[in-house]
C-alpha cells in the first residue's frame, strides 16, 4: 500500500511538472518585433466566493451577512502613447450576495455589475501587462485614473412599501497597480496587486423617508443626484493575485476585497466583501 501511495504521489508530481512550463521554455529574454511591442494583451477570467456584510439604512437599521459570489473579466494591453509607457485596463465585475439578518428571520439579496476603464502610466519598469517575459526589472509599478460605472440593487424579502433599494453611480477612481516577478522552482511566478479609490463622481440616492413612487411616478426630486467624494463615499477596492505558469495559460489565484461605503441624504450604506478568487489569464497579440 505504501509503494502504491508513493507511485501515485510520484505520478502526480510528474503530471504537475509536465503541465507547468519551465522558465527556459518561456524565455524572458525573448525580444518582440517592433510591430508587436504595442499589441501585447492579456485576458483574465476569475470566479470567486467569500463573505458579505451589507447595511442599508433605507431598508433596515441592521447588518445582513452571508455569502458573496462574483465573476470578474479583465483585459489589459499596452499602448503606443508616451513611448509605450501607457497601458489600458477594462474590468467587468459581477457579484451577488445571499445574506440574512442575525436571527435568521429575513433574507437579503444584494448584487450588481461594475464596469471600469482606466489608463495607467508606468512609474517603474517597462511592461505592466506581461512583466514576467517583457520587463527587465523585477518590480513594475503603474498609476492612473479609471472611469467606473456601477448598477446594482439590495432587496429584503419582507412586506412593505420599500423592499428594495437601487444603487447607481458614475465615478472617477485613482488606482495604483504593482507587479513583482518571483523566481521559484525554476519558474517565474507573478505577484500582482491593485488598489482603487473612488475620488469624485455622482450617485443616485433617495432621500430619507422618500419612496420610489414619489421619485419616479410623481416626479418629486429631492437631492436624488448626489455629488460624491471620499468624505461622503469612502470606498476601497483591492486585489492581490499570484500567477502560476502553465503550458498554454497562467493559473491565477488570489484575494479580492471591496469596501463600499456612503453617507448622504441622511442614509447610511456599506457593503463589505472579501472573496477568494481563482481563474486563468491568457496572453496574445491583438491585430
Amino acid at each position: 500500500m505504501c509503494r502504491a501511495l508513493a507511485m501515485c504521489i510520484a505520478t502526480s508530481l510528474s503530471l504537475c511538472l509536465a503541465i507547468a512550463q519551465p522558465t527556459a521554455e518561456r524565455d524572458s529574454s525573448f525580444s518582440l518585433p517592433p510591430s508587436l511591442i504595442h499589441r501585447e494583451t492579456v485576458h483574465s477570467t476569475m470566479v470567486g466566493v467569500g463573505t458579505s456584510n451589507v447595511l442599508d439604512s433605507y431598508l433596515s437599521p441592521y447588518n445582513y451577512t452571508g455569502v458573496d459570489v462574483r465573476l470578474q473579466r479583465e483585459t489589459m494591453r499596452m499602448l503606443r502613447r508616451w513611448d509605450g509607457r501607457v497601458a489600458t485596463q477594462s474590468l467587468i465585475d459581477i457579484n451577488c450576495a445571499f445574506n440574512e439578518n442575525r436571527p435568521g428571520s429575513m433574507n437579503e439579496y444584494a448584487g450588481g455589475i461594475r464596469y471600469s476603464h482606466g489608463w495607467y502610466y508606468m512609474l517603474h519598469g517597462s511592461n505592466i501587462v506581461n512583466p514576467t517575459e517583457r520587463s527587465a526589472t523585477r518590480w513594475n509599478v503603474a498609476a492612473g485614473l479609471a472611469a467606473s460605472a456601477y448598477l446594482g440593487c439590495v432587496y429584503i424579502d419582507r412586506s412593505g412599501n420599500n423592499p428594495a433599494q437601487a444603487k447607481a453611480s458614475l465615478t472617477v477612481d485613482a488606482s495604483l497597480l504593482a507587479t513583482c516577478r518571483l523566481h521559484l522552482l525554476r519558474r517565474n511566478f507573478l505577484l500582482r496587486g491593485q488598489v482603487s479609490v473612488p475620488m469624485t463622481g455622482v450617485a443616485f440616492s433617495p432621500n430619507y423617508g422618500q419612496s420610489y413612487y414619489e421619485t419616479f411616478v410623481l416626479g418629486h426630486y429631492d437631492k436624488n443626484a448626489v455629488f460624491v467624494h471620499p468624505f461622503n463615499m469612502p470606498s476601497l477596492h483591492t486585489k492581490l493575485t499570484l500567477d502560476i505558469p502553465l503550458r498554454s495559460a497562467d493559473l491565477r489565484i488570489g484575494y479580492m476585497g471591496q469596501i463600499d461605503q456612503s453617507k448622504f441624504n441622511n442614509l447610511k450604506y456599506h457593503n463589505y466583501s472579501h472573496a477568494f478568487m481563482i481563474g486563468f489569464n491568457k496572453y496574445f497579440y491583438r491585430k
